[in-house]
Formats: structure tokens, sequence, C-alpha cells
């Protein structure tokens, strides 16, 4: 999986979540695919993608590849499989 992240503050108003759902449908739902979240700041939240490839970066504005190490240890789901999030994230994977 690879991943990409952006900084949103509460005043931004864009639909992430219908964008990657739309997405993440049209793939056929993969395992490799997630949306979390993390607050990083009052009013603001850390969203992180997980995709197959980065060539599905483009249709995610403002979003920057990361590493997997600067993901948030506690993060939230937001969309994806959640037995892949909880491999992830909640069993140290």
């Amino acid at each position: 999986m690879q991943w990409a992240a952006r900084l949103l503050d509460s005043r931004d108003n864009i639909d992430i979540l219908g964008v990657f759902e739309g997405r993440f449908s049209a793939l056929g739902r993969p395992k490799d695919m997630m949306l979390i979240s993390a607050d990083e700041a009052p009013q603001k939240k850390l969203v992180c993608i997980g995709l197959p490839a980065l060539d599905l970066l483009p249709a995610f504005d403002g979003f920057r590849p990361v590493a997997m190490g600067d993901l948030p240890r506690a993060p939230v789901l937001l969309a994806g499989h959640r037995d892949v999030f909880q491999a992830m994230f909640q069993a140290g994977g």
C-alpha cells in the first residue's frame, strides 16, 4: 500500500470521503486501499489515503506521498476494510 497525506483545516470544504468512496467502489473495493484520519491540533485533521498505486493520487487534490512511518499512531478508519485497518494499526502491524 502506498500512502499520501494532507492536513485539513475544519474550514476546508472538500469531500475527500466521497471521492475516495467513488474510486474505492470503481476499483472493486481493494484490500490495499483505505482512508484514515487523526486529530493534529485544534480544528486540524491529518487525513491519509492508502492506495494500491500512486498513479491514483491525482484524484486526491493536495495529497502528498508519505512513508508508512509518518502515519499517525492512532488513526480512525473512515473508509476501507476494517480487518486490514486493525491488522495495520491496532495490532502493531
